[in-house]
Order: structure tokens, then sequence, then C-alpha cells
């Protein structure tokens, strides 16, 4: 039996993984342990621990390692205390293959815990660009981890191309399964959209622009002033906490969690997304809701033809937004399945288990 160990750090994560646990649950040749660490240990994000919980698994650990800072050193603090905890629970869990999940500091630290063990590592959604610091420690990871599953061809080719691989697009080890998360929106489409019509907001702190966050999230709020919106919790990196306060100044009360099946299902609903997440280039291109994609965060990622590209500017924001609004009352785009076809999950145990599959999403 081989024993898969999980680390989810964050409520994006446990989304980008949650259909692949449930296909690893269902395996009689697999063990599964899910650490949760992180801001999915913490209140303020929303525990993720505790859906975990809910949806039926068992947590393995929990391992807090926040730095209640909103400071530039805070990412490189909690990576240090995290990468410090895990350490010592993969010591004694014993895993055979660990798993980690996109490009947060989080992941780096769970990538060198496993590989100064030698414990084989498995990274999810390498190989994409996003044109930030998320860029260099997604690269880093991809050169620590042994299995490389990743969401569409040009990412595949990326990690073949970085391991070496410069002929073959799916190299050793690489294999192109599709987003886990787009599972969960083709389940959402089946089960129908939670009716509401408002603008979903989703802007977090881009970590080389940590003085303009604030800023950047007043635009955001004064362009959309007027309109039914709402707003999710930003992210806990720095400048995090400035754009917090500047949504309570104006009155907001952010959602702080949502559980992973009913957040696709309330984006359906929405008449447009606004913000910087990556969830608009692919809950959303799968999904067909568009999206006005603020700065440069998502800069490099692959998108369909959901994503209009706007600067941090009031007017900018609201005429697109407006427009799109307008627009989605025909209905919706046409699904995209660039980041794949709702059977990610599947193929992601299969690997894991350890059985050879053709990983063509």
């Amino acid at each position: 039996m081989r024993h898969v160990v999980v680390a989810v750090t964050a409520r994006p994560s446990y989304s980008r993984i949650k259909t692949a646990l449930v296909a690893l649950r269902a395996r009689p040749d697999v063990r599964l342990s899910i650490v949760a660490c992180a801001s999915a240990v913490v209140t303020r994000f929303g525990r993720v621990a505790d859906l975990i919980r809910a949806d039926g698994f068992e947590v393995a650990a929990e391992v807090s390692s926040v730095v209640e800072e909103d400071s530039l050193s805070s990412s490189a603090l909690s990576t240090g205390v995290l990468l410090t905890q895990l350490s010592g629970i993969f010591a004694g869990l014993k895993p055979d293959i660990v798993v980690t999940i996109a490009d947060r500091h989080e992941t780096l630290a769970t990538a060198i815990a496993a590989s100064y063990q030698n414990i084989p590592l498995c990274h999810i959604q390498g190989g994409e660009v996003s044109g930030s610091i998320d860029d260099k420690v997604r690269n880093a990871v991809t050169q620590l981890a042994d299995i490389h599953c990743v969401a569409t061809p040009q990412a595949a080719w990326n990690v073949s191309q970085a391991r070496g691989y410069y002929e073959n697009p799916l190299g050793p080890g690489v294999y192109r399964t599709g987003c886990p998360s787009i599972d969960l929106a083709a389940e959402a489409r089946r089960l129908g959209a939670f009716p509401h019509s408002r603008v979903m907001v989703l802007q977090h702190p881009v970590t080389t622009q940590t003085a303009q966050a604030a800023d950047q999230m007043r635009a955001t709020v004064e362009a959309l002033k007027g309109m039914d919106t709402l707003y999710f919790w930003p992210g806990e990196d720095a400048g995090g906490q400035a754009m917090s306060k500047v949504l309570r100044l104006a009155g907001i009360k952010p959602v702080r969690n949502i559980s992973p099946l009913n957040f696709p299902r309330t984006l359906m609903g929405a008449s447009c997304l606004v913000g910087n997440s990556s969830v608009g280039i692919r809950e959303c291109s799968f999904l067909g809701v568009p999206v006005v994609n603020v700065g440069t965060r998502q800069e490099g990622r692959e998108r369909a033809a959901n994503v209009v590209d706007v600067p941090h500017d009031v007017d900018a924001i609201r005429q697109e937004t407006t427009r799109l609004c307008v627009m989605m009352k025909d209905g919706p785009f046409p699904s995209s399945h660039l980041y794949g076809d709702g059977h990610a999950g599947e193929r992601i145990a299969a690997i894991l288990s350890g059985r050879a599959i053709e990983a063509v999403a």
C-alpha cells in the first residue's frame, strides 16, 4: 500500500486538490494522510481544516506557521516556520510520496521538507506563468519535484523544457492531467448555479507591489460603487491587511470562505468576476463567467475569451464590468477546456497510486 501525504496550505489549494483526495480515498491501494497548514488553519482565512473534516477526511496534522505581519519578510518567515515543522511531521508519517500544490511560499516549504528527506515529491500545477514572485517559487518546486501533474499542454512543455527534456512535450514524470478545480466546476455545472447576479470580487495583494496594495483595492471599490457586489477576503501575503482595512473602512464585509463545491456554484450565478485571482482564469473559463482581470498578478497565464485585462484604473474597471454584466444577460461565454475536462482528480490519483496511465486532459 502506498502512503500519500498531501499538504493543504490554503483555501485555493484545497479546491485544487479535493477531487484527487476523493479519488485517493476510494483506492484500496492507497493510504491517504492530509496535513493542514499555514492559512488553512487560521480562522481569519476561514479555517479550511474544518471544511476538510466536514467533507469526511481525516486531518493527520495541523501546522500553524503564519507570521501575522503585513510585511515582505512575513512570507519568508512563514516559510521557515513551516519548513521546520513539516520536516518533523514527514519524518513521523514516513510517506512514500508527498504532494504539494501550486505556487505559494508554503508550496516551497513543503517541497524542501520532502526533498531533503529523499521523499518523492509530486507537484500539482507546475509549468504555468503568472508574472510575479510565484513564478520563481513554481520553477524552484519544478526542479525539486519528481512527478508533475500539469493543467495545460503549454504547462507540460514548460516543465519538460525546465527539466531538460527539450524534444519531448511530456518528459519522464510529466503528466497532463488538467486542474482538479475544473472537476469541481464540472460538478457544479451539473448541480446548477446559486442565482444571485452579483459582481463577485476576488482581489489579492501583488507581492512585488505591496506599497500599492491599499490604493489598488481602493480603485476597485470605487469602480464598483453602486453595484451589487460580493467581496471575498484578500490573501495573506504582504499588503493583504492594508487591503482588508480599505474594505472595512468602506463598510464592506468580505466572505471568508465557501465550500469548494458551493464556490463554483456561486460563481455560476455571478454577473461578472472582478479582481486578480486565478479563479477567473481557470474555473471561470470553464463556466463561461466573464472576468475583469485587474493589474498584473495573472499577467502570463494562458486565458480564454472570457477574460478582459484592465489596469488599476477606476474608469477602466467600471466600464468593463458594466459592459460584461450587460453581455452576461445574453448567457455565459462558451465553455473552455483549456485547464481541464473534469477528470483531473481521477488521473492524479492513478498516478500517485503508481499505476501507469495515459494522462491527457
